[in-house]
């Protein structure tokens, strides 16, 4: 009995140590990029990477070659601005992503308790494997949803102009678009690519936009120059916080393969000597 104690006391250190990394890491690493590879001169790009863990949200962006882009989204015109614009009434969800952080803490603490209580009951190790995989699910679902969404209410702020491409662009700020798409997994997280063109009716003179509407300009007419064409990726993965938590339940289970193996050669030596006496 007393080796299942420090048996099941070694699994709690060792769950309570990756439980802290999880609280003290990254969750989260998003890398992406949008190249503008049609329409602007010297394809001018944007960089980001995002980082999420238990306590904040990093940003950074960087935008190489940007004089073409500021020169852009400083000369297009914002069409059907203030048209068939109703305000609504704004949801708060700032505070989501809060609570689901702090219901990540709390299981994570019962799951260091419920193993640590396997010495005395073995289904409490069975409560922290059930409160393991809650945690889990909390992260790789909860997490996400929680985060993105705020951006998804219909009331909150919406991307204009030159950053609309594909179907959310609509037909007021671009016309003839597309978008295509490709997804694709790789050790750690999931890799999105895509790549939108369309003809920008900000860059069209206000009487020639209906003609752009119907169909696309042949090089050389009016409105072919407002061809636009954006590409990039986003690289989604797990941080090294998630990582160390998602691997927390090997520790039980080899604790408990080498226990059950220990046991094993003790009563095959027992039953040798008794044989050997006799």
């Amino acid at each position: 009995m007393r080796t299942e104690h420090v048996r099941q006391g070694v699994v709690a250190a060792a769950v309570a140590l990756l439980g802290l990394l999880l609280v003290q890491g990254v969750w989260y690493e998003v890398s992406a990029y949008g190249t503008y590879l049609e329409g602007l001169d010297r394809e001018p790009t944007i960089w980001a990477n995002y980082t999420l863990d238990s306590q904040q949200e990093n940003i950074g962006i960087e935008i190489t070659n940007a004089t073409p882009l500021i020169f852009y989204l400083s000369s297009r015109e914002n069409v059907g601005e203030g048209e068939n614009k109703t305000t609504e009434p704004k949801v708060d969800d700032t505070n989501n992503l809060d609570d689901t952080r702090n219901l990540v803490e709390k299981a994570v603490i019962l799951t260091v308790a419920f193993f640590a209580l396997g010495s005395f009951r073995r289904w409490f190790s069975w409560l922290g494997y059930g409160m393991w995989g809650f945690t889990a699910f909390l992260l790789i679902v909860m997490v996400p949803m929680s985060l993105f969404g705020g951006y998804s209410d219909d009331s909150g702020p919406e991307a204009r102009g030159a950053l609309e491409t594909g179907d959310e662009a609509g037909e007021e700020q671009f016309a003839h678009s597309t978008f295509d798409s490709t997804l694709s997994l790789h050790s750690t997280g999931i890799n999105f690519g895509f790549d939108s063109s369309g003809y920008d009716l900000g860059l069209v003179n206000a009487s020639q936009r209906d003609a752009v509407k119907e169909s696309p300009p042949s090089e050389g007419e009016d409105g072919a120059e407002a061809f636009i064409r954006f590409a990039g990726e986003v690289s989604i993965s797990l941080g090294d916080g998630i990582i160390a938590w998602l691997v927390a339940p090997s520790i039980p289970l080899l604790f408990h393969f080498l226990g059950s193996k220990n046991e094993e050669n003790s009563e095959d030596f027992e039953t040798t000597g008794a044989d050997e006496s006799e």
